[in-house]
């Protein structure tokens, strides 16, 4: 018996349906979308299967591909430009004033173990031959070119300091080494961890090399050996995307597909423009006879080949047809720009940086990528320093307050009780960045200092150093310039009535936003 209200029932479900439908219509399967969803597995285990070939691919994109070299070295000269992160300490006194001989003994232990080993002195790196800013540009290149980068820390050895860095590439840490302690923790990827908080315990090394360096591809399955050193010794950087990831990936993953598919456009286009740079032609016979060239019949030789300047006689009946090649073609140079803004966009870089093109670009256009890029700069610049500089620099203040010296003294003659002092008053300053237009950037904050907008300590961040080391260079230039009897005069180091009057005032801050709203 059919009831009367099924009908209605009926209708009222399957207008609800409809509305849940199109609630989410990117949920919805379609033949005008191509969707390869994501699996649902946790982001190891994605990276587990993807990493080994993702490394080697953006291995091979960086050293055949202009582009993705490109990529490479314009990180590593935007983040860490020609001097790398610098140390200021800002150690204050009971007072709050900055405890100056403290601070600079500090400052300078800290340069004198950043340097190259010498021969009466090990430097920073176990190898003795990088400086720490080598130190810092090699593990910036391997997280960009390989996701991550493993930085060993040797302690008790090796130098006045006792502590050196050992780096190490990441395909010593086997994606293939996972198990199940006895204790209960976790081997994932090569990194032992707790199993509630995923927090390292230890780093499962892989030290069955070929001894001829040719290759780290051993795995439980085929044999290893693997050397299990504390976590506190490792310092595993890597940016991560998502939860509970405990590896990185190339920072180019995304971008690899286009930067391929670009490479192959432009050799298929390559090749196929040097084919219409010569002269090819078909040679037809419209008779339907043979060619046999002189009149030969038995054996004869087909007109194959012409040298430059040649002229041939062809046989009664026989055409020869030029093939005409349309390569490049006309929409090559927007195809090519195209592709390198979506890569661009992709990696977070500017399309002229990652171009080294700038035909048609405007002050404005050139002046807004610029802005949008440094905030990214900025970022991987902060992101740099907490991952690996201020670490590296924790472990080194440790060690230099604690390893005696040949008298028995600790080498960093500073109490170890102050040690919280110390520690927190290291500031880093990265490299700083001009304006696009100087002469703007230097007249906008001067205007900002004017009304207070800003501070002297906001403009020397911005030039990457800190105010006290500004006036410490003002400072030691007038002192030298009084030395040799030069009259500086032009400010900071001149009176007013020596300095050099600008062309003209700068602009009010009234008329500043003026200018920038025509812009």
């Amino acid at each position: 018996m059919m009831w009367p209200f099924n009908k209605h029932k009926s209708k009222k479900q399957t207008s609800h349906h409809m509305t849940y439908k199109r609630s989410y219509v990117g949920a919805e399967s379609s033949r005008l979308y191509n969707w390869q969803s994501a699996s649902d597995r946790s982001a190891d285990g994605e990276i587990k299967n993807a990493l080994p070939t993702l490394r080697r691919r953006s291995r091979e994109l960086i050293q055949n591909e202009p582009l993705a070299k490109r990529y490479l070295a314009l990180l590593n000269t935007q983040v860490l430009g020609r001097h790398g992160v610098k140390l200021q300490m800002k150690s204050r006194n009971d007072d709050n004033t900055l405890d100056l001989p403290a601070n600079n003994l500090v400052e300078e232990m800290w340069s004198t173990w950043c340097r190259r080993s010498g021969p009466q002195y090990s430097g920073c790196d176990v190898s003795g031959r990088l400086t720490f800013l080598e130190v810092q540009r090699q593990v910036l290149d391997a997280v960009v070119r390989d996701g991550e980068a493993l930085v060993y820390i040797h302690e008790g050895r090796g130098n006045p300091h006792g502590i050196q860095l050992e780096l190490m590439t990441s395909d010593r840490l086997d994606v293939d080494k996972n198990e199940v302690l006895q204790n209960g923790n976790l081997i994932r990827m090569g990194i032992e961890m707790e199993k509630r908080t995923r927090r390292p315990v230890a780093y499962w090394i892989n030290v069955s090399e070929n001894p001829l360096y040719e290759s780290y591809a051993f795995s439980p399955s085929v044999g290893g050996t693997y050397e299990r050193i504390p976590a506190e010794r490792i310092i595993h950087v890597f940016h991560s995307d998502r939860m509970e990831q405990s590896r990185g990936v190339p920072w180019m993953a995304s971008a690899m597909p286009h930067i391929k598919l670009l490479q192959t456009y432009l050799e298929n286009e390559v090749v196929a423009s040097s084919l219409a740079s010569a002269k090819v032609a078909t040679v037809t016979n419209n008779t339907g006879d043979e060619y046999v060239g002189s009149g030969v019949e038995d054996s004869y030789t087909p007109l194959s080949s012409m040298e430059a300047g040649s002229i041939e006689q062809l046989p009664t009946g026989w055409e020869m047809k030029p093939l005409e090649f349309s390569h490049p073609t006309s929409q090559f140079s927007s195809m090519v720009e195209t592709v390198i803004q979506h890569i661009a966009s992709g990696l977070s870089v500017p399309y002229s940086d990652l171009s080294s093109n700038m035909t048609g670009a405007s002050y404005s256009s050139l002046r807004q990528e610029a802005l949008q890029s440094r905030e990214y700069f900025r970022t991987v610049q902060t992101w740099f320093i907490d991952q690996f500089i201020d670490p590296v620099f924790q472990r080194w203040l440790s060690s230099a307050l604690t390893t005696p010296d040949s008298q028995g003294r600790p080498v960093l003659a500073l109490p170890l009780e102050k040690f919280d002092k110390w520690s927190g008053g290291a500031s880093w300053f990265p490299r700083g960045f001009e304006g696009v237009d100087p002469l703007k950037d230097a007249n906008a904050k001067q205007v900002g200092l004017r009304n207070g907008f800003i501070s002297l300590q906001d403009v020397a961040s911005d030039r990457g150093t800190d105010l006290e080391s500004l006036f410490a260079q003002h400072q030691q230039a007038k002192s030298l310039a009084e030395q040799y009897g030069i009259d500086l005069a032009f400010e900071p180091y001149g009176t007013p009535h020596q300095s050099v009057a600008p062309e003209s005032d700068p602009p009010s801050a009234v008329s500043k936003v003026s200018v920038e709203n025509e812009e």
